[in-house]
């Protein structure tokens, strides 16, 4: 392969992880549906603006379960619901809901790992606006085809975790598979003052 065949390569690859690879910043947490619809309609018309969303949900949920419930059923991908009393007539499956419940009650701090400034040493705190950085790889399927992977960096790993996402009937992009966003983060150091 000649330097010229190569460096066009090596630039489409870059231009590729480029074009999906855009931090998101949530400037204001929604403190009912109705204000995280309409920001889920603003900022979900991209797999990055949909996986934010369902962050937000997460980080919502370790405050106000009820709400962040109802804000689940509107930011998965409508296959991963079934009828229920949560919102409009459906709720999260319950394998997917118990997973999210026992993970958040482990440590609450989960959702704030994702959150650019957080860190163990800071024990995880977090203040507005709420960035999230994202990346993708040659392996993240396809944004045409309304199916896509991304990786977010996460303060508490020591890598960024992935998140798939797809794109419904109106173009709004939704999780479909989250659970590596679950696993448990890096402990923060112990405090001892004795």
């Amino acid at each position: 392969m000649n330097k010229k065949t190569y460096l066009t390569l090596f630039l489409s690859f870059f231009v590729f992880i480029s074009l999906h690879a855009q931090d998101v910043e949530i400037t204001e947490v929604p403190t009912s549906i109705e204000e995280f619809v309409n920001l889920r309609n603003e900022i979900a018309t991209t797999p990055e603006g949909g996986a934010a969303m369902f962050l937000t949900a997460l980080k919502i949920y370790t405050e106000n379960p009820e709400l962040g419930e109802k804000c689940f059923v509107v930011i998965v991908d409508r296959k991963l619901l079934r009828d229920g009393d949560v919102y409009k007539g459906f709720k999260l499956l319950n394998t997917d809901m118990s997973l999210i419940k026992s993970q958040m009650a482990k440590d609450k701090k989960i959702p704030n790992s994702y959150i650019k400034g957080s860190s163990k040493e800071n024990n995880y705190e977090v203040e507005l606006p709420y960035k999230y950085k994202f990346s993708s790889n040659a392996y993240s399927g396809s944004v045409e085809k309304g199916d896509f992977k991304l990786f977010v960096d996460c303060s508490g790993a020591p890598s960024p975790r992935p998140i798939r996402m797809k794109k419904n009937n109106r173009g709004l992009w939704k999780a479909s598979n989250w659970s590596s966003l679950l696993l448990g983060i890096q402990k923060p150091p112990i405090d001892d003052d004795l």
